[in-house]
C-alpha cells in the first residue's frame, strides 16, 4: 500500500442511470425518438433492418466495433438459435451501418463481418442494428426504454477489463448478461 496511489473504479452517474421503475425522473420525452430508432421502420438510411414481430423482448447491446468487443459473435449465436430468434428480437447499437463511414481497418472488418451474418442467417426482419449513440442522457433513457420492453443486455466481449456498459445496464434495471473474461465477473456475482 503506497499512500501516494490511490485507484477509483469508473462508475455510473446516478442522475442518468437509474432504475426504470423511478418513473418519476424518467425521460418519457424522448420516448418518440426511441421507439422510431428502435422500432421504426427502414425509413432512415443510418438505421439497418427492421423488427417484424415488435411484441417480442429485445436483446439488447451496445459497443463499439472491435473484435474484442464480439459483436460479431453475438449475432452468429443468436443466427444460430432459433429458439431465440423466435423468442427474441435483436437489438445492436454500435459502429456504422455502411463500412465505408468507419475510418477504422478493425471496425469496417467487423461491420463487413456483421453484415454477412445478417444475410447468412436471414435476420433481415428479427435484427435492428443503430449507429452508436454517445449522449449520455439518451443512452441511460435507452437502457430504461429497453427494459421497459421486456428486453436484457448482453455484453459479449471476448475480454472485458471493467464493463462500465454492465454497470450502467445495472443501473437502469435491465437485466444483464456480460462474458466472464475480465471485470464483468466482479460485478456481476
Amino acid at each position: 500500500y503506497d499512500p501516494k496511489f490511490n485507484i477509483v473504479s469508473p462508475g455510473v452517474d446516478p442522475d442518468i442511470y437509474f432504475p426504470y421503475t423511478d418513473t418519476g425522473c424518467r425521460l418519457t420525452s424522448l420516448h418518440p425518438e426511441m421507439e422510431e430508432l428502435v422500432f421504426g421502420g427502414n425509413g432512415r438510411p443510418e438505421i439497418f433492418s427492421h423488427l417484424d414481430d415488435k411484441s417480442k423482448p429485445l436483446m439488447f447491446t451496445m459497443a463499439r466495433f472491435d473484435r474484442i468487443k464480439n459483436i460479431v459473435g453475438l449475432a452468429d449465436w443468436y443466427g444460430n438459435s432459433p429458439k431465440l430468434r423466435e423468442q427474441a428480437n435483436f437489438l445492436i447499437v454500435g459502429g456504422q451501418i455502411d463500412p465505408a463511414q468507419s475510418n477504422d481497418h478493425e471496425e469496417r472488418e467487423q461491420i463487413e463481418l456483421l453484415h454477412e451474418l445478417i444475410e447468412k442467417h436471414n435476420l433481415i426482419g428479427q435484427i435492428r442494428w443503430v449507429p452508436f449513440q454517445t449522449e449520455r442522457t439518451f443512452v441511460g433513457e435507452l437502457y430504461r426504454f429497453v427494459a421497459d420492453h421486456r428486453g436484457i443486455f448482453v455484453q459479449p466481449a471476448l475480454f472485458e477489463a471493467f464493463g462500465l456498459s454492465v454497470v450502467e445496464a445495472m443501473s437502469s434495471g435491465l437485466p444483464t448478461f456480460a462474458t466472464k473474461y475480465g471485470g464483468p465477473s466482479e460485478i456481476i456475482e
